[in-house]
């Protein structure tokens, strides 16, 4: 993904394991620890798959897109999700976090009968509001999530609709 760099990379990790962990550095497992400080002159590719030290951390899911398993302090398997998006002529790393918690592959939620609803339901509601607080802290950090996408894309929109401004539109422009 040649558009994912340590300068974007960084800030993401350090602020996901933030809020993930937020009791600090030694709550976080030792092998993903690497993820919370990534140095500035570190190369991408050290922290992407096959990277020995992105190992069960890191996946390629295709050309323009990798999860990092990175976690949180209630949950193992959230991850922070990078995705290259074509919008126009530019291209961009969208950021997202996948909260990995659905039930089953045909069931988001537990049937209420089941033994464990109560708690798989608080742990649902746990990792979403984390999900919501980690970009919230990205989009305000600058770096782009699926809602600023969908922010700047509506801003196009309504831009475009307006038309030309109006000194442009009376000639005086």
């Amino acid at each position: 993904m040649p558009l994912l760099s340590t300068p974007l990379l960084a800030p993401a990790c350090r602020i996901f394991m933030d809020l993930a962990y937020p009791d600090g550095a030694p709550s976080i497992p030792e092998h993903k620890r690497p993820y919370c400080h990534i140095p500035d002159g570190a190369r991408t590719d050290d922290y992407l798959c096959p990277a020995p030290q992105a190992q069960g951390i890191c996946q390629k899911l295709a050309d323009d897109c990798y999860t990092f398993r990175l976690g949180s302090k209630g949950y193992a398997n959230l991850k922070m999700k990078v995705q290259c998006v074509v919008e126009g002529r530019a291209c961009h790393c969208v950021f997202a976090v996948d909260t990995h918690d659905a039930f089953s592959k045909e069931h988001t939620q537990p049937p209420a009968d089941h033994p464990d609803a109560a708690a798989w339901l608080e742990l649902q509601s746990a990792n979403r509001a984390l999900k919501e607080k980690i970009e919230a802290a990205w989009d305000a950090a600058g770096i782009l999530t699926h809602n600023g996408l969908l922010r700047a894309e509506l801003k196009a929109d309504t831009l475009a609709a307006l038309g030309p401004p109006a000194a442009a539109r009376s000639g005086l422009g």
